[in-house]
């Protein structure tokens, strides 16, 4: 019998490699997780509720943050907001993650950035419906990202401070 080709690409994504085959193969076969979407389409957007993260399967994601100046209390800004790039994601990458785990707003956006991108859409009903062993697997994947992502954003911080100016 031949794999399904995502559940071949899985295989070697690092967020699933805690994952048995058998718990891979029920993530593939789960309906409606897999989204197309083609270049400059916008798969979450900054300020949106959202509850669910995602797998780059194809393409690349471009993450943006809105830059948006401080008005005092009843003041209103004429400045337009600026969106700024702050990551290309690739295949493999996971986006959306603090969205899922917290219930906040979410605190960026997410664009398309090739011809065509598949993501996988991971909401919180969907993992509830799992096995407890696949839910505990996925929050210590989720754990293992979020570290990952903090110690990554500490040594920006203390390169970036380093260029500072000593006082």
């Amino acid at each position: 019998m031949e794999k399904h080709p995502i559940l071949m690409f899985i295989e070697r994504l690092p967020f699933f490699q805690e994952f048995s085959d058998d718990e891979k193969s029920k993530l593939v076969s789960t309906s409606g997780i897999f989204e197309k979407f083609k270049e400059g389409e916008t798969i979450i957007s900054e300020g949106d509720n959202g509850s669910a993260l995602f797998v780059v399967l194809t393409g690349s994601i471009k993450i943006t943050k809105s830059t948006i100046s401080e008005v005092k209390d009843g003041h209103i800004s004429l400045q337009e907001p600026e969106e700024i790039s702050i990551a290309e994601l690739k295949a493999g990458s996971i986006f959306g993650e603090i969205s899922l785990i917290s219930n906040r707003p979410r605190n960026t956006s997410a664009h398309a950035n090739a011809s065509e991108v598949v993501v996988m859409k991971i909401t919180q009903e969907s993992i509830e419906k799992f096995s407890l062993n696949i839910q505990k697997k996925f929050q210590a994947q989720l754990i293992l990202t979020l570290v990952e992502r903090l110690d990554d954003m500490n040594t920006k911080f203390i390169k970036l401070k380093s260029r500072l100016p000593k006082d």
